[in-house]
């Protein structure tokens, strides 16, 4: 009796130690070499600062107690945490970024089971839109990794954030069939290049939205809602919202020929608008290849007195194009009139309407007309493309254009024009 107790109690103890030998194996993800890295990553950065953040330890500081952020965060997953590489107690090593005392940016990475392995590690470089700049494999133990750690490879993820994985999510479980509406999926077109590793590639995707949860809670306090991104989702589907066509590549490189891809991201107005974020690939050191961005596009529908019709708007982000107008078309026809209208145009003539003055030479608004089919919409194409701007500024240039900073210096400038 007393024998077979011994050996119960000696089984337990070797349990216990191999579950604490396991978990003592778990260390952080960090970079291997920050200093290097983080230029690589950010070669405008002039500093940065590493934080090592766990689970438990920010749900207690919540008062809500790690185990409910623990779930909570799992549910934001979709699936079950693995019991040995993400516990609640393992830390997570942040990366900020700095420019001198201003924060630009992000890198955080995360280990990955990998089938028949050990692990990988996943690494990320996040803009302050919680959007990837750079993913790349810091470890790969696959037979294949020559197939996975290419420019070609690591492009595929330029651009995603949450929102693209929970999008994703929600058309699989809906068994969406719909070409337009699978457009919308960025995930699902992600290609994966080797055939021996489809548990990888799968593994690959669940620990970049891992990665990606994580971050959005510690550090953007769940910015990216899961239910606000579905409803948004539902509402694409529903009200039949503007998109490209089943085929966006081909349109956008009409509009930027420079794209290598794009992300379409889902903005909370009325209706949902969707706007197609155009990226050029620079594969600046192989295998390691960044986004350079290079502007926005905004399918919509416009309704008039004279009827219905269909509006593309590009907006740029590269230079003296950010924020300006780059192309506008109506039922597939170009116009050329507003090419380089920006917000600063639309608040210079709101200054001359309210001062009931005229000048030229900032009046780049009032000449313009816009006439389809001899219906003349001029009105209603400039009060729509005046709202998209303000959507781009808002979302995308952080409010770039400053209607009061520049009203004044229009002010100011007439003032001066009438001594």
């Amino acid at each position: 009796m007393y024998k077979k107790l011994i050996i119960y109690l000696m089984i337990f103890m070797l349990i216990g130690t191999m579950n604490v030998f396991a978990q003592s194996q778990v260390v952080p993800c960090q970079l291997t070499n920050a200093d290097q890295d983080t230029i690589r990553l950010f070669p405008e950065r002039t500093n940065y600062r590493s934080e090592f953040i766990r689970t438990d330890e920010v749900g207690d500081k919540r008062k809500i107690g790690g185990e409910v952020l623990y779930k909570e965060l799992e549910k934001r997953l979709g699936d079950k945490w693995d019991p040995i590489w993400e516990t609640k107690d393992i830390p997570y090593v942040f990366y900020e970024i700095l420019k001198g005392q201003e924060t630009i940016g992000w890198v955080f990475g995360a280990n990955q089971g990998w089938p028949g392995a050990d692990n990988s590690q996943l690494m990320m470089a996040f803009d302050l839109d919680e959007r990837i700049q750079e993913f790349f494999y810091q470890k790969l133990p696959s037979v294949q990794r020559e197939k996975l750690q290419t420019p070609e490879f690591y492009s595929q993820f330029i651009g995603l954030t949450l929102e693209h994985f929970y999008i994703n999510e929600y058309l699989i479980s809906q068994k969406i069939e719909d070409k337009n509406i699978l457009s919308l999926d960025m995930i699902g077109r992600i290609r994966n290049p080797a055939e021996k590793e489809t548990e990888g590639f799968q593994k690959t995707l669940r620990g970049m939205k891992k990665v990606l949860v994580y971050l959005d809670d510690f550090k953007f306090g769940n910015k990216i809602k899961k239910d606000e991104v579905i409803n948004k989702t539902k509402k694409i589907i529903e009200a039949k919202v503007p998109l490209l066509s089943e085929n966006p590549m081909e349109r956008i490189k009409k509009i930027f020929p420079n794209a290598s891809r794009y992300v379409v991201d889902l903005i909370s107005t009325d209706p949902v608008t969707p706007v197609y974020v155009v990226y050029k690939d620079d594969v600046y050191k192989k295998p390691f290849v960044r986004g350079i961005l290079l502007g926005y596009v905004l399918p919509l529908e416009l309704n008039t007195a004279q009827g219905k019709f269909s509006l593309v708007i590009s907006v740029g982000s590269q230079d003296k194009e950010k924020g300006k107008i780059q192309s506008l078309e109506i039922n597939k026809t170009g116009f050329n009139q507003l090419k380089n209208i920006s917000l600063v145009n639309f608040y210079a003539k709101d200054v001359l309407t309210r001062t009931k003055l005229s000048d030229e030479k900032i009046d780049k608004i009032g000449p313009l007309k816009v006439e389809v089919e001899g219906k003349d919409i001029t009105q209603d194409v400039l009060a729509i493309a005046r709202k998209e701007l303000i959507l781009v500024d808002n979302t995308y240039l952080h409010n770039l254009f400053k209607k009061d900073e520049i009203e004044k210096k229009i002010e100011d400038y007439l003032k001066g024009q009438k001594k």
